[in-house]
């Protein structure tokens, strides 16, 4: 059997690859009796003080439990660094020790940083771009 192909991102030829990763739906349920356990307020719904019963009743404590199967479950990344989002530096999250290399690569002049959003020569700091536009086709009128 051929493995499907499937979109990984927005859009374009290029996201559209063989995939053999085995998809689950994670199987996360609760488990126990529906409705009035006699212990409490409850939730039956999304929210919303109409969603609320046994208001009136005493909270005793929770007797029901949350059970995550094996398939729903992921390896922790706490000492590894990761990517998350669309893309771009930002989203990066490095771990500790990938951190310290590369504050040391940056003191050791080995890496450069670069500021962002350093305004550009002659511009005010935190300049609209439509004040900077405005500046641009203006400006040639005053010369």
């Amino acid at each position: 059997m051929t493995t499907p192909e499937v979109s990984h991102g927005r859009g374009g030829a290029g996201n559209i690859t063989p995939d053999n990763t085995k998809y689950v739906d994670g199987e996360i349920v609760r488990q126990g009796e529906e409705g009035s356990h006699g212990d409490g307020a409850f939730s039956t719904g999304r929210g919303g003080a109409a969603n609320i019963a046994d208001a009136d009743k005493p909270a005793a404590a929770r007797t029901d439990a949350d059970l995550v199967p094996e398939a729903a479950t992921r390896t922790s990344t706490d000492n590894e660094s990761f990517h998350v989002g669309r893309g771009g530096a930002a989203n990066v999250h490095l771990s500790a020790q990938d951190q310290a290399a590369a504050h040391k690569a940056v003191a050791d002049g080995k890496q450069h940083v670069k500021v962002v959003d350093a305004p550009p020569s002659g511009a005010a700091p935190n300049q609209s771009l439509a004040d900077k536009l405005k500046h641009k086709i203006f400006g040639r009128f005053k010369k």
